[in-house]
């Protein structure tokens, strides 16, 4: 079984034993999985949504140089529109949200709908649990989404090439290295990891740690 299927259980099992859980947010580093986790938990759960924070990049247009070098980073979002959104979903239980479209590499406007029937809905990204972006309060659940350092290199090395903003492996490696791994430590630093209800692991062998929410695999 894999390690996706593993969370996807455990994750499963803790929803199965709370009630009222209608926001989930699933923060991390880069690298980590949140995006498959949520998919993969999205498919088990029949009508949920999974809105991700990506959609919230602000548009390549409105970034200068030093902004396209460290896109992804917390000042290369629009937090005013997520935070607001994020709201308006807490209270009205619907909405309509962006998706990122990585053909264009920028933002959708309105890809995303969330119904009044929709069951559970979850919000995924790197600072989804970020103190000063004033959202993680809004969630009826937490989970932060950790990995070893070396993996994620791995992970993210992939991605870059696989999505074109690498163009060798060392290019690709180096973004890795350098501006996704500054964007690991603000949110390290920041006490995310610490906000959440359940820290999960990628990447590693382990075990449940039991009191204090953390599972490693």
């Amino acid at each position: 079984m894999s390690t996706t299927s593993l969370f996807v259980e455990r994750i499963l099992s803790e929803l199965g034993r709370r009630s009222g859980v209608y926001l989930v947010g699933i923060g991390g580093v880069p690298g980590s999985g949140k995006s498959t986790l949520a998919r993969a938990l999205a498919s088990e759960i029949p009508g949920a949504v999974v809105v991700p924070m990506d959609g919230y990049h602000l548009p390549r247009a409105k970034l200068d140089a030093e902004g396209l070098r460290r896109r992804g980073a917390p000042w290369t979002f629009d937090r005013e529109l997520f935070r607001a959104d994020m709201e308006g979903l807490r209270r009205n239980r619907r909405g309509i949200f962006p998706e990122f479209d990585h053909g264009k590499k920028d933002p959708e406007v309105g890809v995303i709908e969330v119904f009044r029937e929709t069951p559970v809905v979850l919000v995924e990204g790197l600072y989804v649990l970020m103190g000063n972006w004033g959202v993680e309060a809004m969630f009826d659940w937490r989970i932060f989404v950790d990995c070893e350092f070396e993996e994620a290199v791995r992970r993210l090395t992939r991605r870059h090439m696989e999505s074109g903003l690498g163009s060798s492996l060392e290019v690709a490696g180096e973004r890795a290295r350098g501006s996704d791994w500054q964007n690991a430590e603000i949110i390290l630093e920041d006490g995310c990891r610490e906000r959440a209800d359940m820290v999960l692991r990628s990447g590693e062998e382990g075990r449940e740690s039991g009191d204090s929410g953390e599972e490693t695999i």
